[in-house]
């Protein structure tokens, strides 16, 4: 019966749903969760609301996005994928060297436009040695 139930439709809490399962007969006592003895011995205080709204309910999600994520999307655009990042690597990677050299091209040059900025930072690596395609 639980089958025609979806969680999208919330039906309830979790406690009550396999509370009404073990009713049923579809889930056997022994085969209950283990927090479902706790609860039953220690039920919250104020019982869980299911349809409760939250303050910023209506309020559109905000997009978070750092500069360094907004600089590594147009390196990885512009260069793709230059080498392999190895996660056990202490080295750093391409795109974190071409960020930290960016900050320092910004610092340097603060008057520069954004796309000044990354012509700037990639001449720089090319003449340390690092070359981007």
């Amino acid at each position: 019966m639980s089958s025609f139930i979806t969680r999208a439709e919330r039906s309830g809490n979790i406690f009550s749903r396999v509370t009404g399962l073990i009713r049923a007969g579809q889930l056997s006592w022994a085969d209950r969760p283990l927090w479902y003895d706790v609860y039953i011995s220690s039920p919250p205080l104020s019982p869980p609301d299911w349809n409760v709204k939250l303050p910023k309910f209506d309020q559109p999600i905000r997009p978070i996005f750092y500069e360094e994520d907004v600089l590594r999307a147009k390196f990885y655009k512009t260069y793709r994928s230059t080498a392999g990042i190895q996660v056990d690597s202490s080295r750093t990677s391409v795109s974190q060297q071409f960020i930290n050299e960016y900050k320092l091209v910004k610092s340097e040059n603060a008057s520069a436009t954004p796309e000044e900025l990354f012509e700037l930072t990639t001449k720089r690596l090319n003449e340390n040695g690092i070359m981007l395609k």
